[in-house]
Parts: structure tokens; sequence; C-alpha cells
């Protein structure tokens, strides 16, 4: 069944009117819908409704509602990803894996060796676009939250003390990731093509964050991302 995401809270599910210019394109050029097709809409709450198509013009489809069901499919565990900033479309590869996953938060980071130091708006918006199509596609019903960028020692400093923080450290040899997680809101520190520098593994450690292995192999910033994320959701399964 065609699942649609709406970024508005439905207010009235009897009367489900959409306006959204790329909702209506999606539904008509991309899925082809038309009168009397039903599909799966929802928001961010814990409701999906199933509608039927009543009408159809150039700035709205007008909607009926046939159904509605609480879904659960969000994880027990709050995993927030500060990632730092990669080259070309690597960000963007796991912005959507990560949503997939199911990671609450996702807080892009330049550290030292980021060679990608900001992102234009442009990004930023291809970003949301990409997070808000991949829960639609895996079932997921809370799109995870983009944050703005951040420093990594400003990150590092406002972390909550009561909370699990950890950082990838290729280096570390001792602690393995699937040993320490034994909280349910957990911050995530993940490295850029050049890992993160002592100066900044050290500032992490002084404030409580604990550096973990991921093996003996050293993984590519974007392969750590997904295994971190996939390794801590499967310990909550």
């Amino acid at each position: 069944m065609n699942r649609v995401f709406l970024n508005t809270i439905i207010e009235d599910p009897q009367n489900i009117i959409i306006k959204d210019k790329e909702i209506i394109k999606k539904l008509i050029k991309v899925m082809r819908l038309s009168v009397k097709d039903n599909f799966i809409i929802f928001d961010k709450q814990s409701v999906e409704y199933l509608v039927e198509i009543k009408e159809i013009t150039p700035k709205q489809i007008i909607c009926q509602f046939v159904s509605k069901s609480e879904i659960d499919r969000e994880l027990e565990i709050e995993i927030n990803l500060y990632q730092a900033l990669l080259k070309k479309d690597k960000f963007e590869w796991i912005v959507q894996k990560a949503t997939e996953i199911g990671v609450k938060k996702i807080i892009p980071v330049v550290s030292e060796f980021c060679v990608v130091r900001d992102l234009t708006k442009n990004k930023l918006v291809r970003y949301q676009k990409i997070i808000n199509e991949a829960t639609m596609q895996c079932g997921g019903k809370i799109p995870p939250q983009l944050e703005t960028i951040q420093d990594f020692s400003e990150s590092i400093a406002g972390l909550p003390a009561q909370d699990l923080n950890i950082i990838a450290y290729e280096s570390e040899s001792g602690t393995k990731l699937k040993d320490i997680i034994n909280n349910k809101r957990i911050n995530l520190f993940i490295g850029p093509e050049g890992g993160f520098s002592q100066e900044e593994i050290s500032i992490a450690q002084r404030n409580s964050v604990r550096p973990f292995s991921l093996g003996k192999r050293i993984l590519r910033a974007e392969t750590a991302a997904i295994i971190s994320c996939g390794i801590i959701s499967q310990i909550y399964a």
C-alpha cells in the first residue's frame, strides 16, 4: 500500500485536503493514483489513516476517510547520530540509512579533519526530502529530526551527563560497542573520512564520552555510522 507523509498535523481525519505540490505530484505522477484509489497518509503522530481519493484538481486532492490504525514501528531507544560532514553523496547515504534504522536525530558535525565544513540551504532541503521519503519507504512513523550544523567541541560540551555518550575510534581496542549499551538514550559520534584527531578524542574523554571499537578493521565513515546504529538498534529490537 502506498504511504504518504504529511509534514503538518492531521487535524480532521474525516476531511483531509492535500495542497502540498510535492505530495500531489507524488500521488498522481509517481504513484499514478486516481479517483477512488486508496493510500495511507500519516503525520508525526501514532496513527495512520487509510483514505480514498474523492476529487483531484491541479491545486488540491480531497480525500475521504476509510479507516485508521495505531502503529508502533519506532525503536525503544533514542539514537542521536552526531555525524561529521563527509564528501560528495556519502552524507546523503547515511541520512537515508539512519532513517530506515530509526534514529531520532541526525546532527551534522564539523570536526578537525572534515573536508566539507558547511551545508548549503539546498543540501539541507534535499536531506529533509530524503528523510521523509525513507520514512515512507521503510514503514516508519516519525522522521528523525535533522539538526543544524554544530562544532565538534560544542557538541561534546553540551551532552547530557545522564545519557550514554560514545565515540567511534579506530585506535580503541578494549571497548566493544555491544558491551557498553546500557542506556535508552545514546549520543553516537562518528568521524569524517580521516577520523577524529587525538585532541578530539581527548576532549571527548574529558567530557565522559567513551571511545569504542567496531573491530580489527578500519571502516569507512559511512560504514561505521550504519553498523553502529544497526548494532544499537538490534540490542533493543
